[in-house]
């Protein structure tokens, strides 16, 4: 498998904070012995960051490729845990979810923050502390030695226990429930090869040997009622319910001395046991025994057996093993040379000298994280100080589940030193995520997933600020595999992120993305800084000649800008995109900018650009601006000349005749384009439109006289208007029967002789001349008739109209005997 590898950590001299890991690219690719090499897989979370001083760091490699993310981030605690190391060596550590316990090769147990800060400490032993174990509620802490000793010590009060069994002890384990039990249980093996319970009974103190073994017991793990321990023969289980062994999990076949591998042991939950050997890893599940029916006592034996359900080996020796999310994460120490040679020396011989020589010359350990497909997705180097010096045992790996604050307070204890004697507390931070802890004999580093920060930063010093908002905006709303970080990144700095890549985007000419990044990442709180970043970033747009972009994102609602950036937007999109400045205009509050300000502008605008397409929306802006102005007067004008719907209503509803009091030649174009399109539009469809009623049902406060005025250079208008007023009340019109005679005369002469009969209001004499100039005979007999010329009226009917039966029935009407004298003489002539 291909794959990049980093070094971590420093030797003798420190190197520069900020640096990035190495590649160690000279060394073996790592790669498991049972399965192919490939690229790493497609969701590999790629190499680690290592910081310097409170984040370890290494030195740079010319040949690092940082093209991918890594996956866990390294801190080497710091504390007075370095005091501590400068006179001792660290030999044992186990971590709960309060705090860590250290054994030391002088026999102390320290108790210590996550900061590397000691709590408490005391002299349990006087050789090495092989082992260290915590109960469930983390109240009493149990160590073993190679003093023969186990030591327990309870952390809130003076309680100690110890058991001595005269040979060295390698690992002991407390019942998770002993601080809640009275039996006291714990177990404990070593040299002695046995495995031995101590539990406390009526009758006192009792030891329990359960299990023997040819070799000495190395590892122990108590998980709820399974005891899991190793030893040369393989990894034993044992019910503390059924008080049964369950089951062997035999050492792999070719296995290299035990005593110089350690196993490694975890148990992921109750059920499952991840077995690190050497070189190979075991994943072990505790499954239900299936009882037969009538198979004898269905009580007798285990009810749970062991089943390997996976099995591979690896090409480097397992210091340390759990699994996170679906990956193995190992503690990995040197290559496949190193476990080829490890196997052919699997006998109890001596070393030989070139064993000798190898262990003065150690590789760093390596942690490797390692998918279900058994492909190595990560590998990092950790230069840990010594580390050419160490072997696989000196190294330790412990896990800690997602911790709480916690406040432990020291207490005096037998042999302690003088350093611990004073009373302290340790305030420790609470995280949501999962940390393992790396030890060596002289170092303690602290691993973590690399959440939502980190990989923030990863991503911006790459400058791919859009995967960075992105992921930022997922985790916030709860998605993703960040959110479990999202308060990691704070809104202040979401805002950072965002306003430097809508820089970018800016520099690269790119203003509409800006705008949007912009619209996502800049404050929505009324402040006044957030007042001033938006302000900044609308001129900044204006600049660019790309206020456009930005406009549809300006706040409006809660964060108010000031109205001088209002108007100026506005008075920009007046003069460069009309549709977007009248979309403003109708959804912006009032309150942002001054409408009178804005009408002055646009009145200008629409005077000197009056034959532009814009025209039309200017109108309705100006319209809209005069409603909200309350200024209905010039708000009709607008509407009327838009031909807006239902504007006439509005006149009746709301009282507003005054209003159009001088626009009558607009109401009367307001009907046409309401009769626009009709076919065969009558004088009557005319006076019965809405404009003209309108005009006519309201002549006290919109007097006739005002209306012809407006009229008289739209004379169809104007007949309309008055033919209207006739057929409502024939006195309304009487001051304009002349101008009517004249009008029906050229509009609709076939109605002129029916307003001569209905009016008496207009001149016998003007009407005449108008009627003979059009040769409107009939109209002409009618006026003559009524201006008592009867004979004239005969004549032509007789002459004009050759009508006979007309000018007999007109001589009967007038009953003057002139006239049938005159029609007797006229038919004498001209028979």
């Amino acid at each position: 498998m291909s794959k990049s590898r980093r070094r971590g950590g420093t030797d003798a001299a420190p190197t520069e904070p900020g640096l990035v890991p190495d590649i160690d690219s000279d060394n073996g690719t790592g790669a498991t012995a049972v399965y192919n090499s490939s690229e790493p897989a497609e969701d590999s979370p790629g190499r680690n960051d290592l910081e310097e001083q409170e984040e370890y760091s290494g030195d740079e490699d010319d040949e690092y490729d940082d093209d991918e993310e890594p996956a866990l981030r390294y801190k080497r605690l710091g504390g007075n845990i370095q005091a501590l190391f400068e006179k001792d060596t660290a030999s044992a550590l186990i971590a709960s979810d309060r705090f860590l316990v250290l054994g030391t090769h002088w026999g102390h147990v320290v108790i210590m923050d996550f900061e590397g800060n000691e709590v408490k400490r005391w002299r349990a032993h006087s050789a090495t502390v092989n082992s260290v174990s915590i109960d469930l509620d983390n109240e009493y802490v149990a160590s073993a030695g190679d003093d023969g000793r186990v030591v327990i010590c309870a952390l809130y009060s003076d309680e100690i226990m110890a058991a001595d069994y005269s040979r060295p002890v390698k690992a002991v384990a407390l019942d998770p429930m002993f601080s809640r039990k009275a039996s006291r249980r714990f177990v404990s093996g070593g040299t002695s090869g046995q495995l031995i319970m101590n539990e406390k009974k009526w009758f006192g103190k009792s030891d329990t040997i359960l299990f023997t073994s040819e070799g000495p017991i190395q590892t122990i793990q108590w998980q709820d009622n399974l005891i899991a321990w190793a030893c040369d023969e393989g990894v034993q289980v044992y019910d503390t319910e059924h008080n049964t062994r369950i089951s062997q999990i035999a050492r792999p076949e070719g296995s290299p001395r035990a005593d110089l591998f350690r196993c490694r042991l975890h148990w992921r939950d109750t059920r499952t046991l991840i077995v690190g050997w050497a070189n190979c890893v075991q994943v072990v599940e505790m499954r239900e025994r299936v009882q037969v029916a009538g198979a004898g006592d269905s009580g007798a034996g285990p009810s749970l057996f062991a089943e390997i359900t996976m099995l591979f080996r690896t090409d480097f020796i397992i210091c340390g093993l759990t699994l996170y999310r679906d990956h193995f994460l190992i503690l990995s120490y040197g290559d496949e040379d190193l476990v080829n040679s490890a196997m052919a020396e699997n006998s109890d011989q001596v070393p030989d000298a070139q064993h000798q020589q190898r262990s003065r010359n150690a590789p760093p350990p390596e942690l490797r994280m390692i998918n279900r497909n058994i492909e190595e997705v990560s590998s990092d180097v950790l230069a840990l100080e010594g580390f050419q010096l160490l072997q696989p045992n000196d190294y330790g790996f412990a896990y800690c589940a997602a911790r709480t604050n916690i406040s432990v307070q020291s207490t005096p204890k037998p042999d302690s030193d003088a350093a611990s004697e004073t009373r302290r507390e340790s305030s420790v931070t609470s995280t949501e995520a999962d940390t393992w802890f790396i030890l060596s004999p002289k170092q303690l580093v602290s691993v973590h997933p690399r959440g939502l920060k980190d990989h923030v930063q990863w991503l911006t010093e790459r400058d791919d600020y859009h995967q960075a908002l992105l992921d930022i905006e997922e985790a916030y709303s709860g998605e993703g595999p960040w959110a479990m970080y999202r308060d990691q990144i704070k809104e202040v700095e979401y805002q950072r992120i965002g306003q430097s890549y809508a820089q970018i985007l800016m520099d690269e000419g790119n203003t509409k993305e800006a705008a949007d990044v912009c619209s996502r990442a800049l404050p929505h709180v009324n402040t006044p800084e957030a007042v001033e970043v938006w302000e900044s970033w609308v001129f900044a747009f204006a600049e660019a000649n790309a206020l456009q972009a930005i406009v549809p994102y300006i706040p409006t609602e809660g964060l108010r800008l000031t109205n001088t950036v209002y108007e100026m937007v506005l008075g920009l999109m007046m003069a460069t995109n009309v549709p977007e400045f009248k979309r403003l205009i109708f959804k912006w509050p009032a309150s942002l900018f001054n409408a009178y300000s804005v009408v002055l502008a646009v009145e200008d605008h629409l005077e000197k650009h009056s034959s532009d397409e814009d025209v039309e929306q200017l109108k309705t802006i100006l319209a809209f601006l005069y409603d909200r102005l309350n200024q209905p007067s010039k708000s009709l004008l607008y509407h009327l000349e838009l031909f807006t719907e239902g504007v006439l209503d509005r006149v009746r509803n709301e009282n507003l005749f005054g209003a159009i009091r001088d626009k009558a030649e607009l109401v009367m174009l307001y009907d046409d384009h309401t009769l626009e399109g009709k076919s065969d539009v009558s004088l009557k469809d005319r006076c019965e439109a809405e404009g003209v009623q309108l005009l006519t049902d309201n002549t006290d406060a919109i007097p006739s006289t005002n209306v012809v005025k407006q009229l008289v250079n739209a004379p169809a208008h104007l007949h309309v208007y008055l033919h209207s007023l006739l057929t409502k009340d024939p006195h309304l019109g009487a001051p304009f029967a002349d101008l009517q005679v004249e009008l029906y005369a050229e509009y609709n002469p076939e109605k002129l002789l029916n307003f001569l009969r209905i009016s008496t209001y207009y001149s016998f004499d003007k009407a005449l001349d108008i009627c003979e100039e059009r040769n409107l005979v009939p109209e002409m007999v009618f006026i003559l008739g009524r201006m008592g010329d009867n004979h004239r009226a005969l004549m032509l009917i007789i002459e004009r109209l050759h009508d006979v039966p007309k000018a007999i029935e007109f001589a009967k009407e007038q009953n003057d005997p002139e006239l049938w004298n005159d029609l007797l003489m006229y038919s004498r002539d001209k028979p």
